[in-house]
């Protein structure tokens, strides 16, 4: 009991200044991911663009920024790697896409980034802000 006296003014404080509206784009405390309207255009783009490719996105996990990386080869080994015709090791096309698209993203928005897409494959769900 002493030690619930003793921190509850400190919790009380904390959610205080972490409001629902400071969870309104990003990734919430249970873990969902919303983006901005400006994040939702370029998830749209990409998915409009990798049909039939290889690709991937990644979000910030501050839902503000999209980046997608999207293989100019179509072919299923090494993306746009040099060499490619020539090599002995195959690397899975999506796995390169990922890789890049979660780079280029970090280096972006200076936050780490959260996968959304690799292909046309949803790997996480997400939501626009309103």
């Amino acid at each position: 009991m002493f030690f619930v006296a003793r921190v509850l003014p400190y919790l009380i404080l904390l959610l205080a200044a972490v409001t629902p509206a400071s969870w309104a784009q990003g990734l919430s405390p249970d873990g969902r991911l919303t983006v901005t309207a400006d994040a939702n255009s370029a998830i749209q783009r990409y998915v409009d663009q990798v049909s039939g490719r290889f690709g991937a996105l990644a979000v910030s996990q501050d839902g503000a920024k999209a980046v997608s990386y999207i293989c100019q080869s179509r072919l299923w080994k090494n993306c746009d790697e040099p060499g490619a015709e020539d090599s002995n090791i195959a690397i899975p096309s999506g796995k390169i896409a990922r890789d890049e698209a979660l780079t280029r993203c970090r280096s972006q928005s200076g936050a780490a980034c959260i996968l959304i897409f690799i292909n046309d494959d949803q790997r996480r769900d997400f939501a626009v802000q309103p």
